[in-house]
């Protein structure tokens, strides 16, 4: 037995041998990616997939899109595409396992070629045609969660499974239909703010940090800044999408010193799409990121994940058959794993903030993976992170009144360790200023050595407030 062969006979055991650890125990694939010219589906690889999540027994299915090609085809046509990848899908459903899609570029097709201000039809596009499959109550099995924001039902969505929330994004517009390649913020950032579940998993389409594709999140890089902090605050560690067809690990560093926060992207647009050549580094504007390749194969497959408690396994099920001996032609080839536990993330001051020295700030933060934490300690650096100064150890209530101190400098950051495990922290995710008023100016009402729109909010806020509540004594007028 060779010594590859030895490897994926023992990783097995050992998935196996674990399935019956804990009561707690679940676990759900992740796979994307299926589409062909001819029918809209790569049928025998989609076939074979199929028939391996339900011999896994899995708890349910995320794909982060293209499930069909859809691609300069009539709506009639792109809608029985459809059809076509849930007859092939139909042994996952009737097992009584949940698939979980959302849109990929390609069940957008309609609009590749669309003139620019020429807008789809209202009446009749595949955004529509999609909520006719996925968003339709006479087809129960299939129809998809609708906790979403208003125009992007059953394409936007969270659900909670056990001790989990997963999230998926569309990042086509929803019912607006068009290629935005940007997610609901707005929406995420309320759904991951009253969320209570220790893990958190997001999947979408698109890879945020570009790998083979330009036509990514990648194209406004403020915005995926955004939206990778908010899932890193949300104490998530893994963002699931395809688009580039290949699996691609890659671990992205936010330079803040601590990896046990970064998130990692997982590529597994792995289905029966076309593969395609790519390797690093990663080209696109990665913003103060650093993405680092892990690990990366060109064949078909799927992300076997497995959640213990705070405890979280990733697998990559490659396809490599032939082997009679194997029970299934996937066999485990990389794993990786993460443990959730309570750690504090800083909140303000979290970078680009100018304070004044000398002045009184509001230091916040929130615990994120569970308990809360008892205590916190507190730690200041002028000089990017390579000294730390102690401010205090309080109790781990999420704010803290802080003086700050009487240094000028522009490269400033804030460290929240858990007071009990100091290697649990979390430090500004990029540098403040801090700096001493050479000269008072007299519109400076907030303390920061400057006269800005923020000086003039206050005003107005004050001038605003002295009517209210009216008192008509203090009003001349008859």
């Amino acid at each position: 037995m060779n010594a590859a062969r030895c490897l994926s006979v023992l990783l097995f055991g050992l998935l196996v041998a674990s399935a019956t650890r804990g009561a707690e125990r679940w676990r759900f694939i992740v796979t994307c990616d299926s589409r062909h010219a001819l029918t809209g589906v790569n049928e025998p690889v989609l076939a074979e997939l199929a028939a391996e999540i339900v011999r896994q027994g899995v708890d349910f299915l995320l794909y982060p899109g293209d499930l069909v090609h859809g691609m300069q085809v009539a709506s009639e046509q792109f809608e029985r595409q459809l059809w076509n990848w849930v007859a092939v899908m139909r042994p996952v459903y009737d097992a009584g396992i949940p698939v979980y899609v959302c849109r990929g570029n390609h069940e957008v097709g309609d609009v590749w070629d669309l003139e620019p201000g020429v807008e789809p039809d209202p009446s009749d596009n595949q955004s529509l045609r999609w909520l006719r499959v996925f968003g339709n109550s006479l087809h129960s099995e299939l129809m998809l969660p609708d906790d979403s924001p208003a125009g992007e039902e059953h394409m936007t969505y969270a659900f909670e499974h056990k001790n989990a929330l997963i999230v998926a994004l569309d990042q086509y517009g929803g019912l607006r239909h068009r290629f935005v390649h940007s997610v609901n913020q707005s929406w995420l950032d309320e759904r991951l703010g009253r969320n209570t579940q220790p893990h958190v998993f997001v999947f979408g389409h698109e890879p945020a940090f570009r790998t083979y594709h330009y036509d990514c999140l990648d194209a406004y890089p403020a915005r995926r800044d955004a939206f990778w902090e908010s899932i890193q605050h949300a104490g998530g560690r893994t963002y699931f999408c395809g688009h580039d067809h290949y699996y691609d690990h890659g671990a992205v560093d936010d330079r803040d010193g601590v990896p046990d926060n970064d998130v990692h992207q997982l590529i597994i647009a792995t289905a029966g799409a076309p593969f395609y050549t790519w390797e690093p580094p990663y080209r696109g504007d990665n913003s103060y990121f650093v993405p680092r390749q892990l690990f990366h194969v060109t064949s078909y497959g799927y992300i076997l994940v497995a959640v213990d408690g705070p405890d979280v396994t990733l697998t990559w099920m490659e396809r490599r058959g032939g082997d009679p001996l194997l029970l299934s032609p996937y066999v485990p080839v990389e794993v990786w794993g993460y443990t959730v536990e309570p750690r504090p993330v800083v909140l303000y001051p979290n970078g680009a903030q100018r304070l004044a020295a000398s002045q009184p700030c509001t230091v916040q933060w929130q615990t994120v993976g569970g308990a809360g934490i008892g205590e916190v300690v507190i730690e200041y650096s002028a000089n990017g992170g390579a000294t730390w100064t102690f401010v205090d150890q309080v109790a781990g209530s999420g704010a803290y009144e802080w003086t700050v101190p009487a240094v000028d400098s522009e490269t400033c950051l804030l460290r929240v360790r858990d007071g009990s495990r100091p290697q649990v922290c979390d430090v500004s995710d990029r540098p403040f200023s801090i700096s001493r008023c050479l000269q008072k100016f007299q519109g400076d009402l907030n303390g920061d050595c400057c006269v800005d729109f923020a000086d003039l909010a206050i005003l107005l806020s004050e001038w605003l407030a002295c009517g209210d509540p009216f008192d008509p004594a203090a009003d001349p007028l008859p």
